[in-house]
């Protein structure tokens, strides 16, 4: 199962070969603050360039992390986005540092979560995943990468969006912002869900807001994290590669979404589930008869 709670999962999934198993008390030690700056260490810049062309990075230091064997400590790591695809590197010598690379054009979905400090960015390709692991104060950062790589995967040669959006973006204008519509609103068709109103106990769960964009280039699921502003605090975010959907359908709360690196499951509540199912669906079946190539018949012999 994926999707959104697929990238959740990876939040506490067990350690990488790349890291180090800790105990709480060193874990307190460990851990970083907010850096003051950024910075783009030059073997992270120089390797990444080498293999997917010189682009944006992001840096994320190393940190701890809750894991399913406890707590880890991750080395330094940076996302890289270059011309011809992203890549992720970490500090782990001696081993090599490039973990993995996925060109532009094998792209098939993009999923970000949240949980508190700690966040979580995960890139399906065709033959690679690359999980990136994050504080979640560096949210704008990645926002900004991820908008670019979306573009250039789907959109080639076309003008990239210079951000995902201000930062002061409200949720009802998150639909059309960079980060959802890759620049091009009116080419896309949405259905949102209010929040729910706080509920009169605080252990009962109230539902974000959330909605659904189909784009020219993908299908867009956001969820609303933290407070008003979404490009200040963060996402909860699914993009699948519109060409690669193979079928999509509603059970219960659930968003279901089949495609060709498997299924993304997105908890969004049976009405708007429903609604989007509904609508979305047709245009999605539409599109494979159309990429579908018949055959020309033969003219009979005399």
């Amino acid at each position: 199962m994926s999707g959104i709670g697929g990238a959740r999962a990876a939040l506490g999934a067990a350690a990488e070969p790349w890291e180090i198993q800790v105990g709480r008390d060193l874990a307190d030690r460990l851990d970083t603050k907010p850096p003051s700056r950024w910075s783009r260490p030059g073997a992270a810049a120089e390797d990444l360039a080498d293999l997917v062309g010189p682009g944006e990075v992001v840096l994320a230091p190393s940190a701890t992390r809750p894991s399913g064997d406890g707590v880890v400590w991750t080395p330094e790591q940076a996302l890289g986005a270059g011309a011809r695809g992203v890549a992720l590197w970490v500090d782990d010598l001696p081993y090599p540092r490039i973990v993995g690379a996925i060109p532009y054009p094998e792209l098939i979905a993009v999923e970000h979560a949240m949980a508190g400090k700690h966040s979580c960015l995960v890139l399906t390709g065709v033959r690679a995943t690359l999980v990136f692991r994050y504080r979640s104060w560096a949210w704008p950062a990645v926002a900004d990468l991820v908008t670019h790589v979306r573009s250039r995967a789907h959109r080639p040669g076309a003008p990239e969006p210079a951000h995902a959006g201000p930062p002061s973006l409200g949720w009802e204008r998150l639909p059309v912002s960079p980060l959802v519509a890759l620049g091009h609103p009116r080419h896309a068709r949405c259905l949102g869900a209010e929040p729910e109103l706080p509920r009169r106990w605080l252990w009962q769960r109230s539902r974000p807001a959330a909605f659904v964009a189909l784009t020219r280039q993908e299908l867009v699921v956001v969820r609303h994290v933290l407070g008003r502003r979404p490009l200040t605090h963060g996402v909860q975010l699914l993009a699948v590669a519109r060409n690669r959907i193979t079928g999509l359908g509603a059970r219960g709360d659930q968003l279901r979404i089949a495609a060709s690196a498997g299924r993304y499951e997105v908890d969004l509540g049976a009405e708007l589930a429903e609604e989007a199912r509904s609508r979305f669906e047709p245009m999605l079946r539409a599109d494979g008869r159309r990429r579908v190539v018949r055959k020309a018949s033969k003219a009979p012999q005399t």
